[in-house]
């Protein structure tokens, strides 16, 4: 859990960071798109590659070295930037941080014993949120203040908060000595290939309603990314300062780890199906709404409902794919729902890059909106285990 908090702070930190970085070098909605996509495009190459080497090697030496590369990514941030040395960080970023989540979900699908799926990855997942609210927050308070004028001069400055991410990923390096093998682990003894069962990708994905899974799942994530980017651009148009923006982030992640805390209950109330499907028109209302709010407590309440309704996609198709995964395998379905959540971290924010350049900004919150309102539709449809 230590190791989880510091990479999802470092990220959820550093990406709003990025985009102001390219802010102040006077990119484009296109440009920012291009961007944010570049954090998934390597990691969308090599994620199922990677869950097979995860299942025959064991998951720590992929999760160390994900901190190593996120911990060099953070140092080099700290020289001047261009804007493609950004989208060479950011894409950077995303394989370090691919490599840790990939370990560390790996782990904890290994070890969990079905029943007990959902409480385990709702506490990864809280852990997660924990990162998600503290990170833009702190980032914003290093980061100093930075309107709309300042943003488009050049006068903004990370290097403090990027300091801050290679020390506390520095500290995610030295808790991973302490992870040991998972105690279901195929991988047998350290350093040790393992064959692996048949099929691999088909065979996961011919598992009942996998495919609704993984749909919910890079939807959700994809809102999650487009709100982190696009958030600042919207900001620095009405004036707030990265402070504001980094609180309303805050915001958004406090909600969503209030619906993790109590999401078996809600399980337990609506079933499985019906409360992912509910989550995310809720959050799909919540964003179509943003564009047209500019008052601060307005937007911070906008912010709790899309939060909350993001906040239980992940950790609910999460205990899915782990309790359904083929036994031996569960590294590689943990990396093709990973897979499926980069292929919508690449395609959407370029997608919605082109479109709000050509429409404007409320694009940027429109375009996810409707994406979650259609994949709610088909999951409220589906087999999707209760």
């Amino acid at each position: 859990m230590i190791v989880t908090i510091v990479a999802q702070t470092v990220v959820s930190g550093l990406r709003p960071l990025l985009s102001y970085e390219a802010l102040a070098l006077d990119a484009s909605a296109t440009e920012l798109g291009v961007l944010t996509a570049s954090f998934s495009v390597v990691s969308l190459i090599v994620a199922v590659p990677l869950g097979r080497a995860v299942d025959r090697w064991g998951e720590r030496p992929f999760l160390t070295v994900g901190l190593a590369v996120m911990a060099a990514v953070s140092l080099s941030l700290l020289a001047p930037q261009r804007l493609t040395s950004l989208v060479a960080g950011s894409a950077l970023l995303g394989l370090g941080h691919l490599g840790t989540m990939l370990g560390i979900q790996t782990l904890i699908a290994r070890t969990e014993d079905g029943a007990q799926g959902d409480r385990r990855f709702s506490v990864f997942t809280i852990v997660n949120s924990t990162g998600q609210m503290l990170a833009p927050a702190a980032a914003g308070l290093l980061a100093g203040h930075v309107g709309a004028a300042d943003a488009a001069g050049g006068s903004f400055s990370g290097s403090r908060a990027f300091a801050a991410a290679a020390i506390a990923t520095a500290l995610g390096l030295a808790a991973s000595v302490g992870l040991g093998r998972s105690p279901r682990s195929r991988g047998g003894r350290a350093g040790r290939a393992v064959r692996l069962p048949r099929g691999g990708f088909r065979t996961v994905l011919k598992v009942r309603s996998m495919p609704n899974a993984l749909l919910a799942s890079f939807t959700v994530l994809s809102s999650i990314d487009l709100l982190g980017a696009y958030l600042p651009a919207y900001g620095a148009q009405r004036g707030l300062s990265v402070r504001t923006v980094g609180l309303l982030l805050a915001v958004q992640g406090a909600a969503s780890l209030v619906a993790r805390v109590g999401m078996l209950r809600l399980i337990r109330l609506l079933t499985r199906r019906r409360l992912l499907s509910l989550s995310m028109l809720v959050a799909a209302g919540g964003l179509a709404a943003l564009p047209l709010v500019d008052q601060l407590p307005g937007l911070c309440l906008l912010m709790v409902v899309i939060g909350f309704g993001l906040g239980l996609g992940q950790p609910i198709t999460l205990g899915w794919v782990a309790e359904h995964a083929p036994d031996g395998l569960q590294g590689t379905a943990m990396s093709m729902r990973l897979g499926g959540n980069l292929l919508g971290q690449t395609l959407v924010p370029v997608s919605v890059g082109a479109v709000a350049w050509a429409t404007g900004l409320a694009a940027a919150f429109l375009s996810p909106a409707a994406l979650l309102a259609t994949a709610g539709f088909f999951v409220f449809r589906s087999r999707l285990r209760e």
